[in-house]
């Protein structure tokens, strides 16, 4: 029976069992950490997998009760309230043109940071989050431009997926965020 004040490496030796020393792991190998590797926030919405940096990610929460606003786009559901601060919340399928954010269970909230406000953005499920170094991020093909192109700033590989890096400037434009006869009657300078 060991003593109550015995050391646990003085147990293990006692019984008998052999230690891994320094010299045992020495074998001339060096050990390289990454330093430069980019962290994501890996999601679904639909089908597809996208990714956004965590820098820009203040919180992750399940789906708010929201309230809507007049005379915005149709993706934007409406205003919620995180923490006493009210910010408008997007969903993220119909910005895309996917449809709609399915409202199950794994739906989550993204509270993203843009332009020094907050937006959130439902996605369908949050998978992770993933390192990505520089060197795998590849420009969006030149055929993507358009509609939904622009909303791309990277393309990355990660566990057999191909991940679509948002780019949250275009994503969160704010004249995108009227309703569109709205924007057509402020670009005349009237109002609707």
């Amino acid at each position: 029976m060991p003593e109550p004040n015995e050391d646990i490496w003085d147990q293990m030796v006692q019984a008998g069992d052999a230690f891994a020393t320094e010299e045992d792991y020495e074998h001339g190998y060096a050990r390289v950490v990454r330093v430069d590797l980019q962290q994501h926030v890996v999601f679904r919405v639909g089908d597809e997998t996208y990714g956004i940096p965590i820098a820009q990610i203040g919180e992750i929460s399940k789906p708010m009760y929201t309230t809507p606003v007049p005379r915005t786009a149709d993706f934007v559901l409406g205003i919620g309230n995180v923490r006493g601060v009210v910010i408008p919340i997007v969903d993220l399928a119909t910005r895309l043109r996917l449809g709609q954010c399915h409202k199950a269970r794994e739906a989550r909230v993204l509270i993203v940071r843009h332009g020094g406000e907050q937006t959130g953005l439902l996605v369908d499920e949050v998978i992770g989050v993933m390192s990505i170094a520089p060197e795998n991020l590849e420009e969006a093909p030149g055929a993507l431009a358009g509609a939904r192109g622009d909303f791309i700033r990277a393309l990355a590989r990660w566990e057999g997926r191909i991940i679509i890096i948002l780019d949250l400037g275009t994503l969160l434009a704010p004249a995108d965020f009227l309703a569109l006869g709205v924007r057509r009657a402020s670009g005349r300078g009237g109002r609707s």
